[in-house]
């Protein structure tokens, strides 16, 4: 016996607004869910005004309605329903509706109809539209999650004190960050994307006194960080490290490249600098030990 009752509370609670005259079949209705594991609340209203209060006053997960009853039919009932943009299922229940009445009902909104005393059918329908219902909503949310995080990105990308730029395998530049266009010497976004086109990097060779490109695929590959050079649009040299990475689908297929750029010209420059004053100084002290 427990564990049957433990079957039937693991459908979990369901909140059932029941439009409909009759008692009886209220409560048949209520206690067929709960035969079947739900841990029912239910309440059963046959007027407008007592509707609308239900509606206005709890949440509820599914609104089951007869479609014929004295002061208010289920016509009526599914466009008060309609009134508050739920996102839950109205199954309508009828013991006498005509093809054409159905068909109005279901281009109105209703999810299903159902004969009454087919319970057979009735039971199934509950739960699919459920279901159905259950999914929308976590699609819902997950749509919005999304958002939030493409938009907590965005303003991340924006705003960030260090070059970001998106292409493709190619190099072909997809986007770049206000930061980056400006460190290469362009006034936008759209600028730096549509004069530059591409974002190839060199590394300069000292001992050769060459520059070669860098394919940023390739570096994606091989562990990403690296450090380069890049031509302002005023024609000077940009040093930079750069780190890159690849976006993968959920096949493991590249499907663009992303990264940052650091601007390392003013250090780079400082520490040549040094050097070349350690060097001018060990000249010094050679020079005077030989005197």
């Amino acid at each position: 016996m427990g564990a049957n009752t433990e079957n039937k509370v693991s459908k979990g609670k369901l909140r059932v607004l029941i439009v409909e005259d009759s008692k009886i079949e209220a409560k048949f209705t209520a206690n067929l869910l709960k035969k079947n594991g739900y841990e029912v609340t239910s309440q059963r209203v046959e007027t407008r005004e007592d509707m609308k209060h239900q509606l206005d006053e709890y949440e509820w997960d599914i609104v089951i309605s007869d479609y014929q009853m004295p002061e208010f039919d289920g016509m009526q009932a599914l466009q008060l329903f309609q009134a508050y943009d739920l996102d839950i299922p109205f199954i309508l229940v009828s013991g006498k509706i005509g093809e054409e009445s159905a068909v109005d009902l279901m281009k109105m909104g209703a999810q299903d109809y159902i004969m009454k005393g087919n319970t057979a059918r009735l039971l199934p329908a509950i739960e699919s539209h459920l279901k159905d219902a259950a999914n929308r909503r976590e699609k819902t949310q997950l749509e919005s999650k999304l958002r939030e995080s493409e938009a907590q990105y965005r303003g991340f990308f924006e705003n960030a004190a260090i070059g970001i730029f998106r292409c493709d395998a190619n190099s072909n530049l997809l986007d770049v960050n206000n930061f980056l266009a400006s460190a290469l010497g362009f006034e936008s976004r759209q600028d730096c994307i549509s004069v530059r086109e591409t974002l190839v990097p060199e590394v300069y060779d000292h001992q050769t006194h060459q520059a070669a490109t860098v394919d940023l695929a390739d570096q994606a590959e091989q562990g990403g960080r690296f450090e380069a050079l890049f031509h302002r649009q005023d024609g000077t040299v940009m040093e930079a490290i750069i780190n890159v990475w690849a976006i993968e689908d959920e096949n493991s297929e590249s499907v663009y490249l992303e990264g940052t750029i650091e601007d390392v010209t003013e250090q780079r420059e400082m520490e040549r600098k040094l050097r070349e004053m350690e060097q001018l100084h060990e000249s010094l002290i050679d020079l005077t030990s030989n005197l």
